[in-house]
């Protein structure tokens, strides 16, 4: 049996550490992203998020309730899906923004879908392939802290992401990735690779592609490929691999 959901009302929604636009930007919602909303204060919302629990704010405006008809989804593959509104086109929404399994979200405001050529159900997939895709799908894509779309991304959200399409969840920051993953003296590709700013603290992630290289965002660069050994801003900490290989969504 279905039942109804917040989601949000743009294709990208800013999400604050605090109820005001002033506030730093801590993470992005995508369409689709179901949330729980848990206060609001004045014009704001604090919501947690159904998929990695992530907690901040958003404008009352930025979420409109929209019906679920059961819990299977699908989820765009493509660097942008054009977004319709019945049956005109309203826009374009980034990767990893989730459908229902039908392709339609029926909301308070009609009815919304994504062209079934663009979404993918979404269940485990093989790293190492969708590893290949993803570094055409955010080549160039800038450094945006809080970041999590083609538009502007930092290092967690492109290994949340990237795993997301793969199946599998990973939390939001880099710290809380590394508390949900193991360590690995012979890393895979789409392993994430950890580094700290010098003391014990991990503050940036990135996937693991082979021969020590990886894929990561940077301030500096956006979404590249590095070599491991020459990221001399920081200290790596260690190589982990995602521990629930059997699940799926």
């Amino acid at each position: 049996m279905g039942e109804w959901v917040w989601i949000p009302a743009q294709a990208v929604v800013p999400l604050r550490a605090e109820p005001t636009h002033r506030s730093e930007m801590v993470s992005t919602l995508l369409w689709g992203e179901p949330q729980q909303i848990l206060l609001q204060e004045r014009d704001w919302l604090q919501v947690r998020g159904w998929i990695d629990g992530y907690v901040g704010w958003v404008p009352t405006g930025a979420l409109m309730p929209a019906y679920l008809p059961e819990r299977e989804w699908g989820i765009v593959f493509r660097r942008e899906a054009p977004l319709y509104h019945e049956e005109q086109k309203w826009g374009w929404v980034p990767c990893g923004s989730l459908v229902p399994t039908g392709g339609y979200w029926h909301t308070a405001q009609g009815r919304f879908w994504v062209p079934s050529g663009y979404w993918r159900p979404w269940r485990k997939r093989s790293l190492q392939p969708l590893l290949r895709k993803w570094q055409g799908l955010f080549h160039r894509t800038p450094y945006l802290w809080g970041g999590k779309s083609p538009h502007g991304i930092d290092c967690s959200g492109l290994t949340q992401l990237f795993y997301r399409l793969a199946g599998k969840i990973l939390p939001r920051n880099a710290y809380q990735q590394a508390d949900f993953t193991l360590p690995t003296t012979h890393p895979q590709p789409g392993d994430l690779v950890f580094f700290t700013p010098g003391d014990a603290r991990i503050t940036h992630v990135g996937l693991w592609l082979n021969d020590g290289y990886l894929l990561h965002a940077t301030p500096a660069a956006g979404v590249q490929v590095q070599k491991v050994d020459s990221l001399f801003t920081h200290v790596l900490h260690s190589i982990r691999t995602f521990f629930h290989e059997d699940f799926v969504i």
